[in-house]
């Protein structure tokens, strides 16, 4: 809000620096300037004021004229008009100020309130004009017709007055003393003071606008926050929740959209909030204090993104890809272990996991403990391999071995974070590939599993202690106990569940578990949604995101289009971390500015409100 003009509204012109005695018939006016006479008298005992001396300064003009009241307090001056003039008092510049207008041959009497304020400092009980202006954040006349309600703090009087259609208001008030403003539906909205001078007046600027759908006010206490709810296409939108939280205390503030597509929350002015809306926690932080030369704070947040409904829409079929992965993943492993069971009674299991090696095929890591033989011959063939094909990887589709490959020199030492869920068996393999192939002697990686929650029911399990996390740190010899702990993170889960996942959970108790941890690398599902994404604003470090199933295509799953779902990117986006596929590596998400729009492989991405949604496939 401007800052009030304290000062009163009157208005003195004059031509030329010198003292001026003149009669009023002696001045006559023109086309292009005015007679004013300016009328000085005690508001007290409503006695003129004789001998007054000031001077009146015009603002465009720069002309300067000295006058002086006669026996009835009077003093006449010829000025040009179109210009807004300034009273000087020899102890007191820019005692009231007036503007005259643009018209030719104007006459002017400006009644002047003049007295002196007694020398000992106590208040006068007098009252002065009060002009209070409603105005709109363009500085202009608001032009609303308003019953203003005006509380003295020092006699608990009140005071009522109407605007007119200019939306503004004259009432006489008391000097010295403290006001409150209110409105109707914005109690307790504006503070003001007059000083306890002898002004001849006083103006009051209030920034004050009605629109509709919006019913809320700030106040001298509280701030409002305005959510204004759009759709992708620039739709508002009506039932979309948001809530802020304060950060002194933990409070939560909630508002729903209405017709209008606007949420008005009023919260306590000084405290920091966290902004939240259904599908987007966290999307933003404010500080609420009174800036210098305000008086109100109102915070407006246009939200653009897809509505509830939508993001319900994509979870369900995000949900149903992921239990589809799941299902062939069941499928696939109730063959082999049929497969595996009949030859073990034959002593020919070692012949079919041959025959995996030799075909290229992951091994079935969940139903063999030949696992650390047969990674070792899968090994000594993929050296081979790469001597002749450096890009040997990404022709097999093997999408964490082709990025671990990719920054084998700048992931050294790192915490790695592994999703073992049911669908992501046929990618297992590949961590144990990497471990001996890039691993030398005496360096470790600190290794965490998770499965989300074990054999937990989905309604026990709740954000943050969902567990399920096995952890190991594995030297190149250590194999064996890396593999151990995969077994045991895969035998101890459900082997998938419901498809949401543990992941920030892991990543958060793997930075625990490592000491000086700058960066996790978090291999999971790409299709699987997060099921705990509140945690995010615990992360501090980058988290390096492997995904499976972004675009490559893997034995087991030939029949589904490859995804992604987008919680992925807003994590590396906010940790300032960076998202990687077979064939890609997107590594400046946090550089991104609200509205860009990010490509991996066929599918695109804008970033809305620090948060990426998925839009149409090229």
């Amino acid at each position: 809000m401007p800052s009030p003009k304290n000062y009163p509204y009157l208005i003195f012109l004059f031509f030329l620096c010198c003292r001026v005695d003149a009669t009023l018939a002696q001045l006559k006016p023109t086309k292009t300037t005015a007679v004013v006479t300016f009328i000085f008298t005690n508001p007290m005992n409503q006695s003129p004021v004789e001998g007054q001396q000031f001077v009146i300064e015009g603002k465009r003009t720069k002309g300067r004229f000295e006058l002086e009241t006669n026996k009835e307090g009077k003093a006449f001056v010829v000025v040009p008009e179109d210009d807004v003039y300034a009273i000087h008092l020899a102890d007191w510049n820019n005692f009231a100020a007036v503007t005259i207008p643009k018209g030719a041959y104007q006459r002017h009497e400006i009644p002047v309130p003049f007295y002196e304020m007694p020398k000992d400092g106590s208040a006068l009980l007098i009252e002065i004009p009060v002009q209070i202006k409603l105005i709109n954040k363009k500085n202009e006349p608001s032009r609303l017709v308003e019953e203003l309600t005006i509380r003295s703090g020092t006699s608990r009087k009140t005071h009522t007055v109407t605007t007119d259609e200019n939306g503004m208001a004259t009432i006489n008030l008391p000097i010295g003393c403290q006001y409150m403003l209110n409105l109707k539906g914005a109690p307790n909205y504006y503070k003001f003071e007059i000083p306890n001078k002898p002004y001849a007046a006083w103006t009051e600027d209030v920034l004050f606008e009605r629109k509709e759908g919006m019913d809320k006010y700030p106040s001298i206490k509280h701030a409002l926050f305005n959510f204004i709810f759009q759709d992708l296409n620039g739709k508002l939108t009506e039932g979309e929740a948001f809530w802020v939280l304060s950060k002194k205390n933990g409070r939560r503030y909630h508002a729903v959209t209405n017709a209008f597509g606007i949420a008005q929350i009023l919260v306590p002015l000084n405290d920091v909030y966290i902004l939240n809306a259904a599908h987007n926690l966290n999307f933003g932080e404010k500080e609420i204090v009174l800036t210098e030369g305000s008086d109100i704070v109102v915070e407006t947040v246009v939200y653009e993104s897809v509505t509830s409904k939508e993001w319900l829409n994509r979870q369900k079929k995000q949900a149903a890809l992921a239990a589809r992965r799941d299902s062939i993943a069941v499928a696939t492993e109730l063959r082999q272990t049929a497969l595996l069971d009949s030859l073990k009674k034959l002593n020919l299991e070692e012949k079919l996991i041959e025959a995996f090696i030799r075909n290229n095929r992951p091994i079935p890591i969940k139903r063999t403990f030949k696992i650390r033989k047969a990674v070792k011959a899968k090994v000594a063939i993929i050296e081979e391999q790469l001597k002749v094909n450096p890009n040997y990887f990404i022709d097999e589709s093997k999408p964490i071995l082709a990025i671990l490959e990719r920054f084998k020199e700048s992931w050294k030492g790192k915490v790695v974070v592994t999703d073992i869920t049911q669908s992501m068996n046929p990618y297992l393999e590949e961590v144990l590939i990497w471990h001996l192939l890039n691993l030398k002697q005496g360096e470790h990686t600190k290794y965490l599993f998770f499965n989300d929650g074990d054999r937990k029911m989905a309604s026990a399990k709740k954000v943050g202690t969902t567990g399920g996390i096995y952890d190991c740190e594995g030297a190149w010899e250590e194999l064996q106990l890396v593999i151990n702990t995969m077994h045991l993170a895969i035998e101890r889960g459900l082997g998938g569940g419901a498809p949401p996942e543990n992941d920030l959970e892991a990543v958060l108790k793997g930075i625990e578990k490592k000491k000086d941890v700058e960066e996790v690398i978090l291999i999971a599902d790409s299709y699987s949604p997060v099921r705990d994404m509140d945690l995010l604003a615990q992360i501090d470090i980058p988290i390096r995101i492997i995904l499976c199933g972004a675009e490559e295509k893997n034995n087991f799953y030939q029949a589904l289009k490859p995804d992604i779902n987008e919680e992925y990117l807003t994590i590396a986006h906010r940790t300032k971390g960076s998202i990687h596929t077979l064939r890609q590596d997107i590594l400046n998400l946090s550089e991104k500015k609200e509205g860009e729009i990010v490509e991996i492989g066929t599918h695109r991405y804008i970033l809305r409100n620090k948060q990426f949604i998925k839009l149409n496939d090229k």
